[in-house]
């Protein structure tokens, strides 16, 4: 059984539903309704312990359900108050560390074979926030949370999971997990998204979206309409309404880049002025003062292309861009 949400005149409702084998298809069904509010079922006592009202058992029994109450807890337990569900968090986290396991080669190989590239991306992203994903099928053990799963219930388990990204990590978490690196030579290209050509990326992520979108055995089991569904929307949303962060992956790469070759930072993290920045930028002092956010980082992503040292450009120049980029993201911060 799994908890679902979908939207009901722009306000989430919930219901719970269950993944069933339909011959070698995974499909889902509804169990029960439970309306906008699950913490509405939800019964204290003492302010120590919780359980499930009664009355979800019994709905569940009537149609067809043999739910098991720990299981039932658990659907409820992001729900619960939050000084109660930590207390029970703690416990459940130390019994699943005690049942922990080995996974053989042969369990490695099974659990690659039945799980799909996407939804490995996600987990492992969501895991680990990387945004370099080559060692991706290195972490089978991590996606044993995906078997047994209806496309349906994996949805939902993944809407869940994205709860805890920032707004700030949407752009990096789309760029990953649509594998959107492997359309670039670059060799920043894994770990500084924010400094390719934007217009390329756009065009190879509408084309990873309809290669998903038509991928049948990625949807099997769960009813089409002939429209874009709505599990995917979201991620079309996430990638066009956002922005790549101002910092991150270039630190990563610079500092691969430096310590592979034992340079030492230039200036010890000195702060870059104003004049020193505009002419690393190659324009005046008033120029750059006038670049609103994006301005500036379409700019940055230019310039980082012409001198990043894989490219044929100079290392010293190209740790003073970043130095002078993270710099104006400091003090322009808020402008739009």
């Amino acid at each position: 059984m799994y908890l679902a949400r979908y939207l009901v005149h722009r306000r989430y409702h919930f219901v719970i539903r269950e993944s069933y084998r339909d011959g070698d298809v995974l499909r889902s069904r509804d169990l029960l309704e439970i309306g906008p509010a699950p913490q509405a079922w939800i019964r204290y006592a003492d302010n120590r312990v919780f359980h499930v009202d009664d009355r979800i058992m019994t709905g569940l029994v009537e149609n067809g359900a043999d739910p098991d109450p720990f299981e039932l807890e658990e659907l409820f337990l992001p729900f619960v108050d939050p000084e109660i569900r930590c207390r029970v968090d703690s416990m459940a986290n130390r019994s699943r560390h005690r049942s922990w396991k080995p996974t053989s080669a042969r369990q490695r190989g099974e659990i690659l074979a039945a799980t799909h590239e996407f939804d490995r991306r996600r987990v492992h992203f969501l895991r680990f926030g990387q945004t370099d994903q080559r060692r991706l099928n290195r972490s089978a053990p991590l996606f044993k949370t995906l078997l047994a799963k209806s496309r349906d219930e994996l949805e939902q388990f993944f809407l869940r999971q994205e709860q805890e990204l920032k707004p700030h990590e949407y752009k990096r978490y789309i760029f990953t997990i649509f594998d959107l690196q492997r359309f670039f030579s670059q060799s920043y290209a894994a770990t500084m998204p924010e400094a390719l050509g934007e217009d390329e990326m756009d065009d190879c992520f509408i084309k990873q979206v309809c290669a998903l979108d038509a991928d049948t055995e990625f949807w099997r089991g769960l009813p089409r309409n002939g429209t874009l569904p709505d599990y995917l929307v979201r991620y079309v949303i996430m990638y066009f309404d956002f922005v790549f962060p101002g910092s991150g992956g270039w630190r990563e790469d610079l500092n691969r880049y430096m310590n592979g070759r034992r340079y030492a930072r230039p200036g010890g993290g000195a702060r870059v002025s104003l004049s020193e920045a505009a002419t690393v930028f190659g324009l005046s002092r008033a120029e750059l003062s006038e670049l609103s956010a994006s301005e500036l980082k379409k700019l940055f992503r230019k310039k980082a292309r012409e001198v990043h040292p894989d490219q044929g450009g100079d290392h010293e120049r190209f740790i003073e861009l970043a130095n002078a980029y993270q710099e104006m993201l400091r003090t322009r911060a808020g402008k739009p």
